[in-house]
């Protein structure tokens, strides 16, 4: 089930804020390092490296391990790696806590990291490389027992679960996270489901 789907089309951003278009009027707020830009189709978010989007927190948000979750989206990386970490999409377990779903770009290497926190600590899976000025299309998928991590619809990583997922149920930040830097690129078509998508649904949602 599609839970929230921003394209960041321009039509959908109105005083700084893009609108869910699923209906369900949750706002994401640019800050001023964030621009619209043309994107693959219509419109793009711009990131500079030190801009950010940031979600608020809401119940239809909270992901859940027992039913399943999926986040898509596509992202255009404009630099190669800076030996910094680059954040893409984070997503916390609650207001100020530390623990959170996150996914971003190695220091060394175009590859993406994604974190996701169990009752044990955290677990990682970690994408193939990437290439820079190329739109690219990712989906994390959890299910009860595994997280998977798709690029372009293929599966690049696949970790087995041995202990509860920490449902992350606060804010979503897109580019710079709370802690860390963020990617410079852009990013368009963020989608977030209420269930764990098969591989050919994440291949169908490629256009």
């Amino acid at each position: 089930m599609l839970t929230a789907h921003w394209t960041f089309d321009a039509d959908t951003i109105k005083d700084r804020s893009a609108i869910d278009s699923t209906g369900s009027e949750l706002a994401a707020r640019l800050d001023p390092g964030v621009a619209v830009v043309p994107g693959r189709v219509r419109e793009a978010l711009s990131f500079d490296g030190s801009g950010r989007v940031v979600i608020p927190a809401a119940p239809q948000l909270v992901l859940s391990q027992l039913f399943g979750f999926s986040i898509a989206f596509y992202v255009n990386v404009a630099e190669p790696p800076t030996g910094e970490w680059r954040g893409v999409l984070y997503k916390s377990v609650a207001e100020h806590d530390a623990r959170g779903l996150g996914v971003w770009f190695y220091p060394d290497d175009l590859r993406l990291r994604v974190q996701l926190f169990t009752a044990k600590g955290p677990e990682f899976a970690d994408s193939r490389r990437l290439e820079v000025g190329v739109w690219t299309h990712v989906a994390l998928v959890v299910d009860p027992d595994e997280m998977y991590v798709y690029v372009n619809g293929e599966l690049h990583t696949a970790v087995r679960l041995e202990q509860p997922v920490v449902s992350p149920a606060g804010p979503i930040y897109l580019g710079r996270d709370p802690t860390g830097l963020g990617f410079a690129g852009l990013l368009e078509d963020l989608r977030v489901y209420a269930t764990a998508l098969t591989g050919e649904a994440v291949c169908a949602l490629l256009d």
